[in-house]
Order: structure tokens, then C-alpha cells, then sequence
């Protein structure tokens, strides 16, 4: 008998894993077709992902749209940089503003006799210096011997200091080390007075300091004269900052942030493009591949028209009516679904008529009037949320994937079975045929061995 078969088929001579493997390989083709649909099922999650984030690019822009403070942003000029710079908050009025700085505010200064050396006594006994800045009166005790550095760090260091600075300069003259007391802050307010000097070291104030208001800035705006304490101000013209740089005249203009305004409506556009284009070629027929686009099969292949109605909307809050829809500011539909806008009607809609194109996008809440921008914004916060479309897609889709993925379990799983089974069969088939060759090997041996010893007989 034919021992244990190790290699199916060797038993028997016929093909028998072959046999086995094409017959799994037609079982497979239902499971692989599936695995073809979760190929295509995980595309089609990430498209979903793909226009959710295109879709969350033109929420964005309808947001921008939605804020106040879009309309009223603000750009300064100034006619000279030398003279004077400026900053404008949102809102600020848009306007001219003349101005005629005549001096800047200056820090209040004294300066001592010079000496030879930084290590001079400035005091032969011992002594007060006094001063006062504002309504404080410092008084410093000086003992005899101080040298001029150890005065100035004697009036840096007091704790006391109001907000002045005492240094010790080299003039270059024949008695080159004097020292400085300068205020900190400039203005009238941070003047320097002295109370009580030393009688070896005398200071005497800038000479340019010396009548009242000579330490402020002086200037004009629009030829009203101000004095302020130092070389800025925010309190003349309305949420307009202004820094003096020098003496001269210069002219001041807030403009309306136009360009700002156009940049980002224009960009609403190019997203709303992006985002229609995305669905409708993600959805469209493919003549040369037969195919239809992955969303052809989604209810996101119909949003194209959504997006389309919500452009396409009339209202806002100009109740002229002069601004009632994108049309109003150079929007143009192609044949291809997208949008164009003419720039020059956009900048002659937001220049002209800017107030107008403000209640259009904001509407006016008084009369409770949604504005365009709100409507965009509402929808598509919508369209985008947990429970929109979008998601709703992707829970599906993703559902989807899960039952396939099952089925695809449980089919391998009783085709393993099947053909462990089939396996054993024609284990068993082998061996069978194996047994049945060596028994007609036998058999034939038998008869030929008659057949032999007949022929013999004969012959004797």
C-alpha cells in the first residue's frame, strides 16, 4: 500500500492543487469586487473631506463679510513722514486734517559747571541737595567729599526718585565732566525745579526751558493750537493716534480701507468657485473612462445649485436698494457655474456707495434685516455642522465600509472552511488513487508472473 501523501497530487498524478486553487480564486472574485467597493467607498470619504474643508474655506469668508469691522477699517496718509506719523482705529471718520507742528515736547534739563575729573568733590562740607519735579520735593544729604560720580548715583539711586536721570558727560572743554539731570518724561508736568543746590557744584537749566509751556509740544489742527506734555496724542481727532516727529506742516487723511474690503469679497468668490467646481467634477460623467464622478451616487451632487441660489440671493438692509445682491458689485455667472466680478463695478460700488454695500452683507438689525453675509454664514455653519449633509455622507459611507468589511470576514471565513474541507477530500482522493495504482501495479505484476510461468509450462 501506498504510504502517507506530503504533496497533494503526487498520489494520485493529477493536478489536484491547481484544482483547489482555481476554484478559490472564482470563490474570491465576489469577495474582491467587495474590497473593490471599500477601495472606492475610502475615495469617496476623503472627497467628503475635501469639500468639507472647502466648504468651512467659504464659510470663512462669508464670516469675514459678516463683521463690522470689515466696513469700518481705516488706512492713514500723512503728506510728510518727517513731520508727523499716525494710526486710525476702526471706525475713525474719514477726513482731512491739517496740521502745524511748531516744537516738540522736550525733556526738562540741567547741567553743572564742568570739572576735571569724574572723581571731583562736589561738596567741601557737608550739605542738601534739593529739587522738585511735579508736586515732589526730593532733598538728598551730601556728605563732604562726594565725588561727582557718587552724586549721580547717589540721586539715581534714591528711592525717592520721581523720574529723573542724573549722568556725568564729557564736553571735551577744558573742564569736561559735568552732570546732567534730565527728566525721564518731557512736558511741563515733569519740569525740574531747584530748591537747594551745592555750593561747590552749581547747575543751571537750558536756557530754552526756561519760560512756561517751553517743554510742551505745540502745534495746530486744522489752526485750533494745542500744547500736549509729550510728542503724541490721541484726544484732538477721533480714534486717530498721532506721534510728532519735527516742526513743519503736513496734511493728515483717513481713508476707508476700500481695497481691504474688495480683496476679501473678492476671495468669497474665488471660494464659492472652488468649492462648485470641486462638486461638479467630482460628480460629472467621464466619457473617455464611462464613469461617473465618486459624488454622482451623493446628495452632494445637487449642493452645486444650493451654493448657486445662496449667490444668487436678493435682500440686505439698504433700503434704497441700490445694493441688493452680489449683481449690484460686478458678479457675472459663466456657463461653467462659476462666478466672475467685474473690479471696476466692485470698486465703484464699495468707493461710492460704501455704506450701502455695508447693510447689503450686514444687514440692519434695527429693522431686523438679515444681512447676505449672515445668510451665507447661517447655511453653510449648517451644511457643515455634525449633523449636515456632509457628515451625514460620510456616517454613511462609513457604514457602509463596516458592513462590507463584515461580509467580507464572514465570506473568507466559510470559504477557509470550504476548503479546508475540499482539502481533506482530496487528501483522502489521493490517497485513495495512490492505493489504486500500487494495487494494479501489483495486479499486473501477478498476471504478467502467470502469464510467464504459462508460456513456460507450454514450452516444456
Amino acid at each position: 500500500m501506498a504510504g502517507s501523501i506530503t504533496t497533494l497530487g503526487v498520489g494520485s498524478g493529477l493536478q489536484l492543487q491547481d484544482i483547489l486553487d482555481q476554484l478559490r480564486e472564482i470563490d474570491q472574485v465576489a469577495i474582491d469586487g467587495k474590497k473593490d467597493d471599500i477601495e472606492a467607498l475610502d475615495i469617496q470619504l476623503e472627497e467628503f473631506t475635501v469639500v468639507k474643508n472647502l466648504l468651512l474655506t467659504l464659510k470663512s469668508s462669508a464670516l469675514d463679510l459678516s463683521l463690522s469691522g470689515t466696513f469700518t477699517g481705516r488706512t492713514v496718509e500723512t503728506s510728510d513722514e518727517k513731520i508727523f506719523t499716525a494710526e486710525a482705529l476702526d471706525g475713525a471718520t474719514v477726513k482731512n486734517t491739517a496740521i502745524d507742528v511748531e516744537k516738540l515736547a522736550e525733556q526738562s534739563s540741567w547741567l553743572s559747571d564742568g570739572f576735571s575729573s569724574t572723581t571731583d568733590s562736589v561738596a567741601a562740607v557737608d550739605g542738601t541737595f534739593s529739587y522738585q519735579v511735579g508736586g515732589n520735593v526730593v532733598s538728598i544729604s551730601v556728605l563732604a567729599g562726594t565725588s561727582l560720580d557718587a552724586l549721580a548715583d547717589l540721586i539715581n539711586d534714591d528711592a525717592e526718585n520721581p523720574g529723573i536721570t542724573a549722568s556725568v558727560i564729557n564736553t571735551g572743554e577744558a573742564t569736561p565732566y559735568k552732570l546732567l539731570l534730565q527728566a525721564d518724561g518731557s512736558g511741563e508736568d515733569n519740569r525740574i525745579s531747584m530748591l537747594a543746590q551745592l555750593p561747590d557744584m552749581v547747575l543751571t537749566e537750558d536756557v530754552n526751558q526756561g519760560d512756561v509751556g517751553d517743554l510742551n509740544a505745540q502745534f495746530t489742527v486744522d489752526g485750533i493750537s494745542y500744547q500736549r506734555q509729550s510728542n503724541s496724542f490721541n484726544d484732538i481727532i477721533p480714534s486717530v493716534t498721532v506721534n510728532l516727529k519735527d516742526a513743519g506742516k503736513a496734511t493728515l487723511t483717513v481713508k476707508s480701507n476700500d481695497e481691504e474690503l474688495k480683496e476679501k469679497i473678492t476671495a468669497f468668490v474665488a471660494a464659492y468657485n472652488e468649492v462648485t467646481q470641486e462638486l461638479k467634477t467630482q460628480s460629472a460623467y467621464d466619457s473617455e473612462t464611462g464613469d461617473f464622478g465618486i459624488l454622482a451616487s451623493t446628495t452632494l451632487r445637487d449642493m452645486p445649485y444650493e451654493l448657486q441660489g445662496l449667490m444668487s440671493a436678493f435682500g440686505g438692509g439698504d433700503s434704497t436698494k441700490e445694493i441688493q445682491s452680489l449683481f449690484d458689485l460686478g458678479m457675472e455667472f459663466q456657463r461653467d457655474g462659476t462666478i466672475t466680478i467685474n473690479q471696476e463695478t466692485l470698486a465703484s460700488a464699495v468707493s461710492n456707495s460704501g455704506d450701502k454695500v455695508k447693510l447689503f452683507f450686514l444687514g440692519d438689525p434695527d429693522n431686523d434685516v438679515a444681512g447676505f453675509a449672515d445668510r451665507v454664514n447661517d447655511r453653510l455653519r449648517t451644511l457643515t455642522s455634525g449633523s449636515g449633509i456632509v457628515e451625514s455622507e460620510k456616517t454613511a459611507a462609513q457604514s457602509r465600509i463596516d458592513d462590507l468589511e463584515q461580509y467580507i470576514e464572514d465570506q473568507t471565513a466559510r470559504l477557509d472552511k470550504r476548503y479546508e474541507q475540499l482539502t481533506k477530500q482530496f487528501v483522502e482522493l489521493d490517497k485513495f488513487m495512490s492505493e489504486m495504482t500500487s494495487m494494479s501495479a501489483f495486479l499486473t505484476g501477478q498476471f504478467d508472473s502467470l502469464a510467464n510461468n504459462w508460456a513456460g509450462s507450454s514450452n516444456n
